[in-house]
């Protein structure tokens, strides 16, 4: 006999029904009802003294005041749980209405959906009754209620926007969404239209931590807008729209107590301490708990008297904007911020990546990142004004070991360029020579000069090997002795006409080298641009096209190819070009370099908004090309790993070092150098062919 319903429950189901909304605060609602679980299976209530600071946030959802919340802070700040789950559980027990979730992408939809929310509503027995006892209605990107409501959990897309209408729609981690979804425009805006017929009670949040790029690196804080957040894209720029509410504290110092805000500025780097700017006297970081649930928000225009009373003019909006930053974070311990920190800066300054020193700052620190790369053109008479006077084309004081690069040009004026670039310890580089290979005159000089063409004529790529591979250079210290190049990178990519040509040769002179036998092959890298967006500076690949129609690249698998992130390594080069003192990734040019070399050197411009660098005409750059290509030898030789003070004979100081040679000397030797790996840090001296002065 089938089961029928009992008449009590059917009462009780048709009461829930019918019962108007419960007026209640949604921070009161969720400390009642949600239960928190955590990664060892254990479940507790949601407190609110445990991140007092989002109580306001959650409660401006529940206002009909606002049409929109945006909140903005660093990770571990609670503001997923609060805003979006805390919200969620709100809705289903106090006003059931359709909502929509929108995680970044489809597979974090599905496992917020199967990890927070489903974990969550099983644990709270509040929301377990009011789930849909019907199977089919509880999937995991959509879930379905007692009271007929529907939550949605889904990631950004055209038809998710255009589908439904929703009484709230919530977005989570938005700086790491698609910026134009489907073509249609930004997920805010979509989301807004979505929640716009229910009026005063639909609700649009966005919460997330800075992840857009600070468009302006020369803004400076307004003094009337002391609130306002640099020129950005994503949420921060929704908080500019709203009534932009910042986190303050009151100064626990008895002799002062005025109100200020918990943010870098007010940060003791050494200490590790946040201090007040009023007095200077440091917070204890045992304070921390009891300043956040005394902590308020202001809004811009507002301000708080000594005795806590907000006294001002709000700017008017009805978007409810919240921004605080990593100091404040309730799981964020200050001795945390200021570990990552100086890891991520010691990175950058070592390998001139700013990929950590962006992370920790946007996530840790809860604050945009300016690029330490200026998206303006640099000053290249500046630069060569800077140029030092050593020799020309000697090896200067500091360098360890000698790299080369070339480009490689078509066209009608076919040529090689090449760059030579000396390497000192942690980076710092001093540009030794450069040159184009236009035509042979053969090993001594001294024949007819016969005009090259690489993309046609193998035999002008074993020119790389005569005069560029086995060059040398002699010493700055007036000595005699000399130092080889010790790799060679060279771009594939070729210029102009004749590309695919271009490679082709590139993959037949490689094979060439590894037929001799002398070990040569091994110290040339065969490079590529990178093309789409990619967070690897340098990948190694070994092309194997012949399965495919087109054959031209003569790519077989036998010869490594090595794919460039260049975007990633021009923002180094550049950082390496604006330093101004000497020192670890600093930039040595000498005096007698013309100005068209700075040209080249700087011609080419960084988008702020996009991270892409592009030449805004077509005049020339290889310079800045060649220096990219340097630094890329440099770092497969593992340059950036080496202990300097305990370097390889390679890279040792010149009266210990491998490399250098008397002419005269018959024991003198070029060591094969590392190919992907660390440096080695043997000392033994090996011996092959000795280098052609």
């Amino acid at each position: 006999m089938a089961n029928t319903a009992n008449a009590a429950a059917i009462r009780h189901d048709v009461a829930e029904l019918l019962r108007p909304p419960r007026r209640v605060r949604v921070s009161e609602s969720v400390a009642e009802s949600m239960y928190v679980v955590h990664g060892n299976g254990t479940k507790t209530l949601w407190k609110p003294d445990k991140t007092p600071y989002m109580v306001e946030p959650m409660d401006c959802m529940g206002s009909r005041k606002y049409d929109a919340v945006i909140f903005i802070g660093p990770a571990r700040t609670g503001k997923t749980i609060g805003l979006i789950d805390g919200f969620v559980c709100y809705k289903i027990i106090n006003d059931p209405g359709d909502g929509l979730v929108v995680q970044i992408t489809e597979a974090k939809a599905a496992e917020y959906s199967k990890k927070r929310l489903k974990r969550s509503f099983n644990a709270s027995p509040d929301i377990a009754k009011r789930l849909s006892p019907r199977g089919h209605d509880n999937n995991v990107h959509d879930i379905v209620f007692k009271a007929g409501n529907m939550l949605a959990i889904k990631h950004p897309s055209k038809n998710v926007f255009a589908s439904s209408d929703y009484q709230f729609v919530l977005l989570t981690d938005y700086d790491r969404m698609t910026e134009n979804v489907g073509g249609e425009g930004s997920g805010w805006v979509l989301a807004s239209k979505r929640t716009q017929t229910f009026g005063s009670t639909g609700m649009t949040a966005v919460e997330s931590s800075p992840g857009r790029p600070v468009l302006d690196p020369d803004w400076q804080q307004p003094e009337n807008e002391p609130h306002k957040a640099p020129p950005t894209t994503g949420a921060l720029d929704l908080y500019n729209q709203g009534d932009r509410r910042r986190l303050y504290w009151q100064c626990p110092q008895s002799a002062c107590r005025q109100w200020f805000q918990p943010i870098q500025e007010h940060f003791n780097m050494e200490s590790g301490h946040v201090f007040c700017p009023h007095c200077s006297a440091e917070v204890d970081p045992r304070l921390k708990r009891q300043l956040n649930i005394a902590g308020r928000w202001i809004p811009e225009g507002c301000e708080l008297t000594l005795d806590g009373e907000l006294i001002g003019t709000p700017r008017p909006t009805r978007i409810a904007s919240f921004w605080m930053e990593g100091p404040a974070a309730s799981d964020q311990t200050w001795a945390s911020l200021v570990s990552k920190l100086n890891a991520a800066e010691e990175t950058f300054q070592t390998t001139g990546n700013q990929k950590d020193l962006q992370s920790v700052t946007n996530v840790d620190w809860g604050r945009p990142y300016i690029n330490r790369t200026p998206g303006t053109k640099r000053s290249s008479q500046r630069l060569k004004d800077r140029g030092e006077s050593y020799q020309a084309r000697t090896v200067p004081h500091g360098v360890r070991f000698l790299t080369a690069a070339v480009d490689v040009q078509g066209g009608k004026n076919r040529r090689f360029v090449v760059q030579i670039h000396g390497w000192g310890p942690n980076r710092e580089t001093w540009l030794v020579d450069r040159f184009n290979i236009k035509e042979d005159r053969g090993p001594d000089g001294d024949q007819p000069a016969r005009q090259i063409n690489p993309m046609t004529q193998p035999e002008d790529w074993d020119l790389l090997t005569r005069d560029v591979l086995k060059r040398t250079y002699k010493l700055g210290d007036g000595t005699g002795r000399r130092m080889p190049i010790l790799a060679m990178a060279v771009d594939t990519g070729g210029e102009g006409k004749g590309t695919e040509s271009v490679t082709s040769q590139a993959y037949e002179y490689h094979r060439r080298l590894m037929r001799d036998g002398d070990g040569l092959h091994g110290r040339v890298y065969l490079l590529k641009g990178g093309s789409g967006k990619t967070n690897s500076r340098i990948r190694k690949t070994e092309p194997d096209n012949t399965k495919r129609k087109n054959r031209n690249s003569g790519a077989r698998g036998d010869v490594p190819l090595y794919l460039l992130g260049t975007d990633l390594l021009k923002d180094t080069v550049a950082a390496m070009i604006d330093r101004e003192q000497p020192g670890a990734g600093y930039m040595h040019t000498p005096d007698w370099l013309p100005l068209w070399w700075f040209d080249e050197l700087t011609y080419e411009v960084r988008d702020p908004a996009t991270g892409k660098w592009s030449k805004p005409g077509g005049k020339a750059n290889e310079a800045f090309d060649l220096f990219v290509y340097n630094l890329v030898v440099f770092i497969l030789l593992g340059g950036e790993k080496i202990d300097w003070q305990h370097p390889p004979t390679w890279a040792d100081h010149w009266d210990a070092n491998l490399l250098v040679f008397t002419p005269d000397d018959p024991t003198a030797a070029i060591p094969e150098p590392p190919k992907d790996r660390p440096a080695p840090q043997a000392r033994r001296r090996r011996r092959v062919v000795k280098p052609k002065i």
